[in-house]
């Protein structure tokens, strides 16, 4: 999910989260009326955090209007937007939804989250008319079936405050190290049951020790339990993150981070002290790439709606908002990066990617049993 930012210095989740948008009831375009005089409208599904991590904090709504606002212009069609905590939340609904879908489109499912949807039955393929300008490599790695097409990326990382913990401790990070006493007593991890960050996080962890060091994954989360914390979300988590008095300055988040804190920094003063630390093995750096899709539902009650909406949220106009609101990588390539990305985010396309290790179909097979192995060990 989605999700992420970061700085000692962050903007409350909660206080974001809260931030409603009132859609204009004025339309422009060639449609005559409004939405509620012609009966167009789309239901999305998404996380609560979509979009809204703009600096300053006056941007948020801002943008939500040029999104969703700038859809219900351009077409005439209402835009009904129901949030949920995490990504795996709103796939979670859907599935119990399936038998009379409400949603149009689903906003967040990442590459591993995809292949739940699919063998669920709640997704349904579509192409949107300018995938054209999505590189081939995304699509590949997030669902070459088009069951899903991706809107960003970026890399799962291990997130510190150099302010509390000392730089060196995080050089040559394995997750051997990571899973040792003084390290583990000091991080937050997400409950992979419930956040696609998390869940992304437990990939890279299970390609790490089958992958590359030819042990059993579940003893790494063997070892962390009773050491580390766990959070039910990504926002929790790095609530967790941010309170000194918690004693937890490491967590689970995004190697965009370091960017977000550099751009609060010089916004409203101050130090940036937030870093990225990457995996090291063989004298590489690791990483899990995390693709997120917009989806069109299965059987959904709108389908001519939620396709237009799908082609408008790949376009330049909605993707250009996405590195300074969503903190991730734009999946159109037509979008120029912004500057803070280019000197303080870690670009995905320079570190190995653990997403290698396991493929889509051994993720699809093992999924549920992983998740299974990993309530024994550690929610058990």
């Amino acid at each position: 999910m989605r999700v992420t930012a970061a700085s000692a210095l962050a903007l409350s989740a909660a206080v974001i989260a809260v931030l409603v948008l009132a859609f204009s009831i004025a339309r422009s375009g060639p449609a005559p009326g409004g939405p509620e005089e012609r009966g167009c409208e789309v239901v999305v599904y998404t996380y609560d955090s979509l979009l809204k991590w703009g600096l300053p904090e006056e941007k948020v709504n801002e943008t939500l209007d040029l999104v969703y606002g700038g859809f219900e212009r351009k077409t005439g069609c209402r835009v009904i937007r129901r949030e949920f905590e995490d990504a795996r939340a709103a796939l979670l609904a859907l599935v119990e939804e399936r038998d009379s879908p409400r949603a149009d489109v689903i906003i967040g499912l990442d590459n591993v989250l995809v292949r739940e949807g699919i063998s669920e039955g709640v997704l349904d393929v579509y192409r949107p008319s300018n995938l054209g300008d999505v590189p081939r490599w995304l699509v590949q790695a997030l669902d070459p079936t088009l069951h899903s097409v991706p809107y960003d990326y970026g890399i799962v990382a291990i997130v510190y405050d150099s302010s509390r913990v000392d730089p060196d401790t995080m050089r040559n990070l394995t997750f051997e190290r990571l899973a040792e006493e003084d390290l583990a007593s000091m991080l937050v991890l997400e409950d992979p049951s419930l956040s696609s960050t998390g869940l992304s996080f437990m990939m890279a962890e299970i390609a790490a020790y089958e992958g590359i060091l030819g042990r059993n994954w579940t003893e790494w989360w063997a070892e962390v339990r009773g050491r580390a914390a766990l959070a039910s979300s990504w926002g929790e988590a790095y609530d967790m993150f941010l309170d000194p008095s918690l004693g937890r300055p490491i967590v689970v988040s995004y190697a965009t981070d370091p960017a977000y804190s550099a751009m609060y920094s010089s916004i409203y003063g101050g130090n940036s002290t937030i870093e990225a630390a990457l995996f090291e093995y063989g004298g590489e750096k690791w990483g899990w790439l995390q693709v997120e899709g917009i989806s069109l539902v299965r059987g959904c009650p709108h389908p001519e709606a939620a396709r237009m909406f799908i082609d408008y949220f790949l376009s330049p106009e909605v993707q250009r908002e996405i590195p300074l609101n969503n903190w991730m990588y734009p999946a159109n390539s037509r979008v120029e990066l912004p500057e803070v990305f280019k000197r303080w985010a870690v670009d995905p396309l320079s570190v190995r990617r653990f997403n290698d290790l396991l493929s889509p179909s051994e993720i699809s097979e093992n999924l549920k049993g992983w998740l299974s192995e990993w309530r024994e060990v550690y929610g058990g």
